[in-house]
């Protein structure tokens, strides 16, 4: 039986793998890498490796929480795959940067020019195989690429992968830790959120796809649906075991990652819910089928609906993710709609703006409709002047 996982252990391997030159990514998600059983810092053990060798670059993709002891400045570069979240202070650092790319263009960037020569990720073993547990992400794309891989087995992980058993000769197991997934709660929604959520859910017919985003709209849309649903996002959180439990989700949630407490991890144990970007993410996939309501939300949103996702201005929030993915997979399908759902007001700011104050996230044209607390826009079928008025009223109406 493999054993824990030592920090002599773990540093004889990496001293083995690195070389100058060479490109490394961490496996993302709660799921990420953070400490051994006995204390060790991976994020610091990684970084005194690199260092010492010198010439590597890291890729991280999302990361819910900072990685404790990582040192940007032990790296010749540093790219992040989705800002915010856990790289904040990452991207403090000047060897850091971030790439603007939706989600679903991440498996092609990692087998080009991001190709990683070692894969440092968490798995989890179930009858004698190892398999993704809490997220697959883009990780089996890397592997599959002929990434060198060294893993690390959480004894106390779900295993929700809906993808075949990693083989043997796929990867190097280093050992075991038992530090499962980060659990991380979802704040419960406000009155605000509610109502948008019983604005939505008016507008989504019975049986089908919903993609909702993490969040205090995505929890009060699951604790208030009332008709059955499919569950077809990119992150599947706590309210979905809520849904079961009421007897209105439909066969099998579709994710790529988990992302919620104990109670999720539990449920999703054993159940085949989690695959690659690939997958999740492919607009052909999700097209097709059963009506796809993709509920996402916004920072800031111009008069024509073209929807920033990031931040404002050099402040940056978040990544653009699977925000256009989703909205231009709901645009193509039949029945189905591309909802931004947004309060009208947030903090006294609107998030209607003249011009946006960071490029685009996703386009006017996979946009449907805007729905806001006080009503909706729908733009189906407006073109570009009527566009500008639907939106222009909407939220004029909360300032009158």
């Amino acid at each position: 039986m493999t054993q824990p996982l030592t920090a002599a252990g773990f540093t004889a391997a990496l001293r083995e793998a690195l070389a100058p030159g060479m490109t490394v990514a961490l496996g993302d998600g709660v799921g990420q890498l953070q400490f051994l059983d006995d204390g060790t810092s991976i994020g610091a053990a990684l970084s005194t490796a690199a260092r010492a060798v010198g010439s590597v670059r890291l890729v991280l993709g999302w990361l819910p929480e900072p990685l404790d002891g990582l040192d940007a400045g032990a790296f010749t570069e540093v790219i992040t795959l989705m800002p915010g979240w856990g790289v904040r202070n990452v991207l403090r650092n000047p060897k850091a940067r971030f790439l603007p790319t939706r989600l679903a263009a991440t498996p092609a960037l990692l087998t080009d020019v991001l190709r990683p020569q070692l894969l440092l990720t968490s798995l989890v073993r179930r009858d004698g195989q190892l398999q993704f547990g809490s997220e697959v992400s883009w990780q089996r794309t890397v592997i599959e690429g002929g990434a060198r891989t060294f893993a690390v087995v959480d004894t106390t992980a779900p295993a929700a992968s809906a993808e075949p058993p990693l083989g043997s000769s796929m990867v190097e197991v280093l050992g075991t830790v038992s530090n499962g997934p980060l659990r991380a709660p979802q704040r419960a929604p406000e009155p605000v959120h509610e109502a948008l959520a019983d604005a939505v859910l008016a507008l989504t017919p019975a049986g089908a796809r919903l993609q909702y985003g993490p969040g205090q709209l995505g929890v009060a849309l699951l604790r208030r649906a009332k008709v059955p649903l499919q569950i077809d996002t990119g992150m599947l959180t706590d309210g979905v075991v809520d849904l079961d439990r009421r007897g209105l989700l439909e066969g099998t949630p579709s994710a790529t990652y988990l992302f919620g407490g104990g109670e999720l991890y539990d449920w999703a144990d054993g159940r085949p819910i989690l695959r690659g970007l690939d997958y999740t993410h492919d607009f052909t996939r999700l097209s097709r089928g059963a009506p796809l309501i993709a509920v996402n939300t916004a920072i800031e949103i111009d008069p024509d609906g073209q929807v920033n996702v990031e931040g404002v201005g050099e402040k940056v929030f978040g990544g653009i993710g699977g925000h256009p993915d989703y909205c231009a997979a709901a645009r193509m399908s039949c029945g189905g709609l591309s909802i931004i759902a947004i309060p009208s007001s947030t903090r006294g700011r609107s998030p209607l703006v003249e011009q946006l104050s960071r490029p685009a996230s996703t386009p006017a044209h996979d946009v449907d409709m805007i729905v806001t607390e006080s009503g909706h826009a729908d733009l189906r079928g407006a073109d570009w002047s009527q566009r500008r008025r639907l939106i222009t009223e909407l939220f004029s109406e909360k300032r009158s």
